[in-house]
């Protein structure tokens, strides 16, 4: 019977046991480096999403999701071609060159997940997996099967095209959260051989080389952070540090100006002409792979959304872990550019423009085409989530929710079987996939919700930050040894009203910073690429113990709340939730004369099953229509949905009635939009 895990106790004793293990196995004992800089992350095993809108969620990941995932990839060869590379299979070798990494990320969703759910048959079946993923490593540390089957002299050739490194990071990120979940070093130790062999071959002095898809550069802070190693660390800054520069054989500095897609010959090809098509439309394309200058000296957002994401939150990981001069200023550039000229109004990332599922010019962002991977999304919630640990400002946390509920959560069914890999901002007529052949978001849908937790909160020194609103309970730590408990009871989003108890285990002085969202000031986005059409919203309301406090927001965009916190105190945060009309800049010209709405963190759009025989193309929403919300437990879940009155192009009366933007398609197929029309100006 599946179950929630016992609270607390039980972490105990697995922080104990994973002592006791690492110790048998001759792998370092040692307290969890702390940053050098900025806030400390509080991990999802601390906190207990039980209620409220994630609660439900998080049951369906663990009962539906994850399951799911696992059964595609067996059933599509994920596993057996470790079986293969082990000598235990002879059936064919499937897939592609990264195959492996998607089964990795899948597993770390179960990882994850089971640690906050007791499930003996899934946790029995994901030792199974490990186990057959394990019996194909080699003696020398090495572990990508389809190398190990087909060509090991050819292991490290072709980093930008082959995903090398790429498969490798995420299986150093499930096996640090296995070890986590379980106290058993076997995969952490085995994470631990595969890097040593990676460490053994490139770095100061070796070969100087980079992979095409970042992802290795987060996972090595995570296994320093795991094993207190330094050289994981060093290693991850050695590749960042490696990008703009011209030592590898293969590598030629990349230009996005001047790239030239090349041109697919005419007629028909032999197999061998269309894979040098490919591979040479790949070159381009993965040439985009923010390698065109040093990392310090990138200050615009260029190529792929996912690789890029990923490398600015590992970028964010080394400055709070280590001395790294030029990276915040570039990151500081590198931000500013995103969120002020390349991003969705969902939080969304990536136009596909040039071909590489990447960035755009500036403003440049249709919504028909949008690719919006969800990846990208996934990649952007971790980029700000970091950002806001190492500046400790709200603006970050904001960019992070609106990511999460919106530009991810639209990637996966409410049912959590079915799928997207692009997540336009409107569209004719769109399906989710049960399974998508090239699996990376469906397995990286797996293992970002159970992390949710993990990105409620945030301290330091004796400060608790209260980032998302979620209804669930927190045991946290700060320093001076003070032990706190935080239980929030909510409906966010459909309400703003959140009950904050506060309950330390011993009387104490410290700081509740609570985020006081950017949408509730009246500001969409902590940048002009999009406003609120009216900026005088109602005040916030704020009540400790029943009594109501005037305090201010600060210049962090937190109310701090010091005192002397007794067990039991409550905080009562009351956020006003108005519609909010929507506008982009000026410069945005997909989005000129049309207007989006938003109620509290969520964007919303107009789907074809709510407004049947609506032609999205020619209604018009005037900007003197009233906008009202109603909750209906009924819909899509449950979800409060925005109505409003409109027009045609005859002046006919039209109810437009709208939803949140996750929610879409997961009804019969029609046309749905985000960006609606306004009357022309006279």
């Amino acid at each position: 019977m599946k179950k929630h895990a016992p609270r607390h106790g039980w972490n105990h004793a697995v922080i104990l046991g994973s002592a006791v293990c690492l110790l048998a196995f001759g792998l370092a004992v040692a307290a969890e480096p702390a940053p050098l800089r900025g806030l400390r992350e509080v991990s999802h095993q601390q906190v207990e999403l039980r209620d409220g809108f994630w609660g439900p969620r998080l049951k369906t990941q663990h009962e539906v999701t994850v399951p799911h995932a696992l059964n595609e990839l067996e059933k599509d060869g994920h596993v057996t071609n470790f079986d293969k590379a082990a000598g235990k299979f002879d059936g064919p070798l499937k897939g592609h060159h990264a195959f492996d990494s998607d089964l990795h990320k899948a597993l770390e969703g179960a990882v994850l997940s089971l640690q906050h759910f007791e499930d003996r048959p899934l946790r029995q079946r994901v030792d199974g997996l490990l186990d057959r993923i394990l019996a194909a490593q080699q003696k020398d540390g090495f572990l990508i099967s389809c190398y190990i089957v087909t060509n090991q002299a050819m292991r490290w050739e072709d980093l930008r095209l082959e995903h090398q490194m790429y498969n490798a990071g995420h299986f150093f990120e499930m096996a640090v959260a296995h070890q986590q979940l379980t106290g058993d070093p076997k995969v952490l130790k085995a994470a631990k051989r595969f890097a040593d062999h990676i460490d053994g071959i490139f770095g100061p002095g070796k070969r100087h080389d980079v992979d095409g898809h970042q992802e290795v550069e987060l996972a090595l802070v995570k296994l320093y952070r795991a094993t207190g190693e330094r050289r994981y660390l060093d290693l991850a800054k050695f590749f960042l540090d490696e990008r703009g520069y011209v030592h590898g054989k293969e590598r030629k500095l990349f230009d996005p100006k001047t790239a030239v897609m090349p041109v697919r010959p005419e007629g028909q090809l032999t197999p061998e002409q269309r894979r040098a098509h490919f591979r040479a439309t790949l070159r381009v394309r993965n040439g985009r792979m923010q390698d065109h200058k040093p990392v310090v000296d990138q200050h615009e957002a260029v190529g792929h959304a996912v690789r890029a994401g990923y490398m600015y939150a590992a970028m964010a990981d080394i400055v709070r872990f280590m001395d790294a001069p030029g990276y915040e200023t570039a990151l500081d550039h590198l931000w500013t550019d995103v969120v002020g000229r390349k991003m969705y109004v969902t939080g969304a990332i990536g136009t596909g423009q040039y071909g590489d599922e990447g960035f755009g010019d500036p403003y440049k962002l249709p919504n028909g085409s949008a690719y919006c991977e969800s990846c990208a999304s996934i990649a952007h919630v971790l980029w700000q989530h970091r950002m806001n640990l190492l500046k400790g400002q709200a603006k970050y946390a904001d960019m992070m929710e609106l990511a999460l509920y919106n530009g991810t959560l639209s990637g996966i069914a409410l049912a959590g079987n079915k799928f997207c890999y692009e997540n336009p901002l409107a569209s004719q007529g769109k399906q989710r996939s049960s399974w998508i052949g090239l699996s990376c978001c469906p397995a990286n849908l797996a293992r970002i919700f159970p992390q949710v937790g993990g990105l409620t909160y945030a301290v330091g020194g004796r400060r608790v930050y209260v980032n998302l609103y979620a209804a669930g309970e927190a045991s946290l730590q700060l320093d001076q040894g003070i032990s706190v408990k935080l239980a929030q009871q909510t409906d966010y989003p459909w309400s703003g009203q959140v009950r904050l108890t506060v309950t330390p285990k011993e009387a104490a002085d410290f700081t509740v910073a609570l985020r006081i969202p950017g949408w509730a000031l009246g500001q969409p986005v902590p940048s002009d690429l999009y406003r609120a059409g009216d900026k005088k919203v109602p005040a916030f309301g704020l009540k400790i113990n029943g009594t109501t406090t005037d305090v201010r927001v600060g210049a962090d965009g937190y109310v701090h709340l010091r005192r002397n916190w007794k067990a039991g105190e409550v905080v009562e945060l009351d956020l006003p939730m108005p519609v909010q009309r929507i506008y982009a800049h000026e410069k945005v010209k997909d989005d000129e004369g049309r207007v989006a709405l938003m109620r509290g963190p969520l964007v919303y759009c107009v789907e074809a099953a709510d407004n049947p025989g609506v032609d999205f193309g020619r209604v018009v929403l005037p900007p003197d229509a009233k906008l009202s919300s109603e909750h209906r437990a009924a819909l899509l879940g449950g979800v409060t949905v925005l109505e409003g009155k409109g027009h045609d192009e005859k002046q006919a009366p039209v109810t437009l009635t709208a939803i949140p933007y996750y929610t879409w398609m997961n009804r019969e197929k029609g046309p749905m939009t985000v960006w609606i029309k306004q009357p022309a100006k006279p």
